[in-house]
């Protein structure tokens, strides 16, 4: 069944809202309790404290997990972090879900991506840029102390487990990343 175009960005809408409320408690759980932290093996560098916040790239998966439901895994990749032509994608996989957000501060442009089928969403930029660009600044910033080896876990105040990993700072990302294909 097609979804006309409104409803479409309507449920986008909804689907960002979700998104934000679990970001924004978890950023006020971090910033309350100075960070996550866990080390369960995978995960980044060598142990060292890398430059999470001079990186110009920066790419990792958050699974969220709620009890009684199937985990929500976030795929991010940011380049040309810091400047006005940041660009953010976001792939969100699960048991329900299979999403594909790109939000292109630069060109002022956004695409999500569902049912292989690509949406310009562009219309609704600046709702898009500040959802997605707020909950992704979030993790970055938990990720300041992390040490550069291992994963970092915490569990939100709403129970909401929150598990960060494959952590590459200043990866080499092609920009077709960045385009809706």
């Amino acid at each position: 069944m097609l979804v006309p175009r409104m409803d479409k960005i309507a449920l986008v809408i909804v689907m960002m809202a979700v998104v934000v409320v679990a970001m924004v408690v978890g950023g006020i759980y971090l910033a309350m309790s100075g960070g996550g932290g866990g080390s369960e093996g995978g995960g980044g560098g060598g142990g060292t404290n890398p430059d999470i916040a001079g990186a110009t790239s920066l790419q990792f998966s958050a699974e969220l997990t709620t009890k009684g439901h199937p985990p929500i895994t976030y795929k991010y990749s940011a380049s040309n972090i810091g400047t006005s032509s940041m660009v953010l994608r976001i792939d969100v996989t699960g048991s329900q879900a299979n999403f594909v957000y790109i939000v292109n501060r630069a060109q002022e442009t956004a695409w999500a991506y569902e049912n292989n089928e690509w949406t310009d969403i562009s219309p609704d930029f600046p709702t898009q840029w500040n959802t997605w660009n707020s909950t992704w600044t979030d993790y970055r910033n938990g990720l300041l102390s992390w040490t550069g080896s291992g994963n970092w876990t915490y569990t939100e105040p709403n129970g909401v487990s929150v598990r960060i990993y494959d952590i590459v700072v200043n990866p080499s990302l092609a920009d077709s990343l960045f385009q809706p294909n």
